[in-house]
């Protein structure tokens, strides 16, 4: 059972009313986002849609490298980081590096007060930064731990990078299915696939 005490959103009418006080699905939910790019990432906003309390975990310096997708081709160009604001809204964010033992500290007193951990990091890497749910699920009895990845859990291919493009998009033949016969391949809007896919494990989450 969650035990955290229930959040608010105040929400503001043009009537006399003024703000409204309004109860959502999540108040009182804790989340914790350490993951990169999509898949895992966009779970964790729609729990913040809900009304959660979801905190990012962001390498110092440079941050998660999709703030900077909107800046690549054949992305349209545009001053606003379009990307980032659309799957990262509602968040909060801390800058950690997970490889340095006083921010692990923090890493792990936010991992005990916490509801769901979410990630997306290959199984080496949550190996090699002790976040598997061997590591964190005896700092927190009612930790709901949701962990996805391009390739799965076991297997060959299990720490290939799963981006949305090569894992989703080509891998799958819908680049070749959908173009016209004799033309180049099809590009896939940014994210295409990790967008439904992130809703599959928020709905494995909920």
């Amino acid at each position: 059972m969650n035990d955290h005490p229930p959040r608010r959103r105040i929400f503001h009418d043009t009537t006399d009313r003024g703000a409204i006080l309004v109860s959502t699905p999540l108040d009182g939910i804790r989340v914790l986002d350490v993951g990169s790019f999509v898949f895992g990432p966009a779970a964790a906003t729609v729990m913040a849609d809900f009304g959660a309390d979801v905190v990012k975990i962001e390498p110092p310096a440079t941050g998660d490298p999709y703030r900077y997708l909107h800046q690549m081709p054949p992305l349209p160009a545009c001053e606003e980081d379009y990307c980032w604001l659309l799957t990262s809204r509602g968040k909060r964010s801390v800058a950690l590096d997970l490889k340095d033992a006083e921010a692990r500290d923090i890493l792990l007193r936010l991992v005990r007060e916490t509801d769901v951990f979410v990630t997306n990091y290959p199984p080496r890497v949550l190996e090699s930064l002790r976040l598997g749910w061997d590591d964190l699920s005896p700092l927190n009895g009612r930790l709901i731990y949701a962990h996805a990845t391009g390739f799965g859990d076991t297997g060959p291919e299990v720490d290939k990078p799963g981006y949305d493009a090569t894992a989703w998009w080509a891998r799958s033949g819908l680049q070749d299915a959908v173009r016209a016969r004799g033309s180049e391949p099809a590009l896939s809007v940014a994210a295409m696939g990790d967008h439904p896919s992130a809703m599959a494990l928020f709905g494995a989450i909920m």
